[in-house]
């Protein structure tokens, strides 16, 4: 599944600049922060917002009426949360998100400030890593397990923006987007008791996610001249 989406994002890719490379201004982007929402980890309540910094990249052709683009993003970082609030477990571990998109932008005005919105197919890979404490009702922890996850599949990604070039070389730009993640999920739980028990589980996935603000950079260059 990896193999074919990566496939298909690399030839629409290369397609769309041919079309455009005899009229393109080429852009190259920075994500310099932004604020995303992360795939549900086993029962996760409630889904948490992460903040990140310098986490993504954007390439970009203009070919005046449309930009194509294709856009990256990774991160790796700790993370905690309340899971199954009916047996109040608190998981602890390492989270690893990224994805690789490829769609277009089009701009609602063609002055120096430039709403805009656009749409991006592509793939999500994300993993977490880390520990399962049960606890009772009088909060003392009662069992340790270790927790594995791993979701991977097809994202579509429709949002809306605004960029600003005060020189004709740079832009800033700020965007939300809405997500949404179709993927194969893989959980193993191994529960550290008497006698460690591993239980593992495989199933397909649907959610919405929410990315509320990225905001970034982009430098602008080549000529149509």
């Amino acid at each position: 599944m990896k193999q074919g989406l990566l496939s298909t994002c690399l030839f629409l890719f290369l397609s769309l600049h041919a079309f455009s490379q005899a009229n393109s201004i080429y852009s190259l982007g920075l994500s310099a922060f932004s604020i995303l929402q992360l795939p549900r980890i086993a029962d996760q309540d409630p889904l948490k917002y992460i903040h990140t910094s310098i986490n993504g990249g954007i390439f970009k052709i203009d070919d005046r009426q449309i930009n194509y683009r294709l856009s990256g993003r990774f991160l790796n970082q700790s993370i905690d949360f309340q899971n199954d609030c009916n047996n109040c477990n608190i998981d602890q571990g390492k989270v690893t998100d990224y994805e690789v998109k490829l769609g277009f932008e089009k701009s609602i005005s063609y002055s120096w400030i430039q709403p805009y919105f656009a749409f991006d197919i592509g793939y999500r890979y994300n993993r977490f890593q880390g520990i399962q404490n049960t606890v009772n009702l009088q909060r003392v922890t009662a069992s340790v397990s270790q927790l594995e996850t791993t979701k991977s599949g097809l994202v579509l990604v429709p949002s809306l923006g605004i960029r600003i070039t005060p020189i004709e070389m740079l832009s800033l730009f700020a965007e939300g987007s809405l997500q949404f993640y179709y993927s194969s999920l893989h959980t193993r739980l191994i529960t550290q008791n008497s006698s460690a028990m591993m239980t593992e589980n495989s199933e397909a996935k649907k959610e919405f996610l929410f990315s509320p603000l990225t905001v970034g950079i982009q430098i602008h260059l080549g000529s149509r001249n």
